[in-house]
């Protein structure tokens, strides 16, 4: 049983999510911009907006995401404290997947928003976490998950994203938020998006990308793992 998830999981992000993120990396168009800061490459592949900071946080992301989350492998409830301990509210909810559907949003991490979809949360998180309603067309970044058993793979996913959130990496804007949301299903060339938004788009690519790479990475470690991506790659599955 323990397999068939991991298998499930691991099959979700390969072929469902990542397949699909690179192929509209591939379609955008290149284009390049310059401004008073400097010259901003955008191609098909890469969006080089480096700065030394950034390098140095991604260098050394995944390593302080093993690092924490090595312990809570068989306890992703660790995780959760973990979050809430680092000033993230975690709410639990039932019918959460179908709740957050409705506004464009999956179960994990969510960041920071406005508006009507920050209203939402904030009312149903409020009504069902918290007892209380709270109205507010604001919303800070925040975790809800059915009030169910934890995937641990799954919520490694979700948790390197948070993290990457915390480390101020880019991607996590509203605009960039929006844009990754409305191409997980559907897939855009860029030709009506403009370069601040290629870009945003890119970077929360790039983030979500970077957590499911790290995800695949890890449990390739473990047997259980490791006997359900070869079986994946022996029936025909997604390539590793």
């Amino acid at each position: 049983m323990k397999n068939k998830f991991i298998n499930r999981i691991i099959n979700y992000i390969l072929n469902r999510r990542r397949n699909k993120l690179e192929k509209t990396i591939e379609k955008l168009k290149p284009r390049v911009h310059s401004s008073s800061t400097g010259k901003t490459l955008v191609t098909a592949s890469d969006v080089m907006v480096l700065t030394a900071n950034t390098e140095k946080i991604m260098d050394s992301l995944d390593v302080e995401v093993k690092n924490i989350v090595k312990v809570c492998l068989n306890n992703p409830d660790k995780l959760l404290k973990y979050i809430e301990e680092h000033s993230t509210p975690v709410y639990k909810m039932p019918c959460a997947d179908k709740i957050l559907s409705k506004i464009g949003e999956e179960e994990g991490f969510i960041a920071p928003c406005s508006g009507f979809k920050a209203f939402y949360l904030n009312f149903f998180t409020g009504l069902f976490a918290e007892k209380k309603l709270r109205f507010s067309f604001k919303a800070s970044e925040m975790f809800v998950l059915r009030d169910l058993e934890i995937n641990v793979y799954y919520m490694l996913h979700q948790f390197h994203k948070w993290y990457a959130f915390k480390k101020n990496l880019p991607g996590y804007d509203e605009k960039a938020q929006r844009l990754f949301k409305e191409n997980l299903n559907t897939m855009t060339d860029g030709a009506d998006l403009t370069i601040d938004e290629i870009i945003a788009l890119k970077d929360a690519i790039a983030r979500d990308s970077q957590a499911a790479e790290f995800v695949i990475q890890l449990a390739k470690e473990s047997d259980g793992a490791r006997k359900a991506l070869d079986k994946m790659k022996n029936d025909g599955g997604a390539e590793i």
